[in-house]
């Protein structure tokens, strides 16, 4: 346990719960995950457990999560009662939402996020106003947010800090220097099991075939799986567009390099990582694991469609 990992735990009324005897926490951020994954384990100072609508968890001092939570459960062991929690940052509500289908005129960022202006606690990078934006039926708040990064960056869109939606990279990033003597391990991960070779799609009068793109990383591995869609009226002023995100989006994390270390030095997203063979690598995930003694990090670098390292 270390008491330098502070939970605190809020009711409707702003009631503020704060533990301080941690057992255990995992801390997981992903490029393609749109919220931070937290889960915790510790001494509860009261057995009686409040109706909780907020978490947040500090690493000495500073605010590394605040979302809602997702489950408590109290267990009694040798005599003591300990709380494992598990929670999403809010940003997972905007996977959650789905505004009206239709057209979103003069669109921004902002315009996006605020569609549900009651889900707390999310905040957003200034961007370029769109003349409109396409919501399909079923689609949320997060694929709108998807389709105007894709607009105007190319990129897919990720999480900054607590609760903060980026669209672009951030300038200038910060850079972090690893002691080798740290490092546990280092490897490479590749997930083929998502990826697309071919997609098709309708045009505007349901003729199939009219635009089909190849994946040549997926045929050279002797991947074939051809996807047939609609029209996706998100990408309606450029259609061969919509085949280009889809097929990134199937590559996503391909192609996985990482290092796990001893300690946690408060990386995020996109930030630079130097250390032995590791020069200047960005990073696009972060899983800290404390389970006593010290914190574990692994960080992950991604080589795919849309991001490499």
């Amino acid at each position: 346990m270390d008491p330098h990992y502070t939970v605190r735990m809020y009711d409707a009324d702003g009631n503020c719960r704060t533990e301080e005897v941690c057992f255990y926490f995992r801390y997981v951020k992903e490029l393609y995950t749109p919220y931070v994954y937290f889960e915790c384990e510790f001494t509860s100072s009261s057995v009686e457990i409040a109706d909780f609508n907020r978490i947040e968890f500090f690493i000495y001092g500073k605010l590394m999560h605040r979302g809602i939570v997702d489950s408590i459960d109290i267990r009694c062991s040798s005599g003591r009662y300990k709380v494992y929690v598990k929670s999403k940052g809010f940003t997972s509500l905007l996977c959650q939402n789905q505004p009206t289908p239709g057209m979103m005129t003069n669109v921004d960022l902002n315009g996006i996020i605020s569609t549900f202006p009651d889900i707390p606690y999310i905040t957003c990078e200034n961007s370029d106003v769109e003349n409109y934006i396409y919501i399909k039926d079923g689609s949320t708040v997060w694929d709108a947010v998807c389709n105007l990064a894709f607009r105007q960056t190319g990129l897919y869109p990720y999480i900054e800090g607590t609760n903060n939606v980026r669209i672009k990279r951030r300038s200038p990033v910060r850079e972090f220097y690893l002691d080798s003597k740290a490092v546990l391990a280092t490897g490479v991960r590749h997930d083929l099991t998502k990826v697309i070779s071919h997609i098709h799609m309708q045009d505007i009068e349901g003729n199939y075939d009219v635009y089909s793109k190849e994946n040549q990383a997926a045929t050279d591995r002797n991947i074939i799986r051809h996807k047939q869609i609609p029209l996706d009226r998100q990408f309606l002023s450029n259609p061969e567009s919509a085949l280009d995100y889809k097929l990134n989006f199937s590559m996503r994390g391909i192609v996985c390099h990482y290092i796990k270390y001893v300690g946690y030095s408060y990386e995020d997203l996109l930030d630079y990582i130097t250390c032995g063979d590791f020069s200047m690598k960005r990073i696009h995930s972060i899983d800290v694991t404390f389970s006593g003694g010290r914190a574990v990090t692994q960080l992950g670098f991604y080589d795919d469609g849309f991001y490499s390292a």
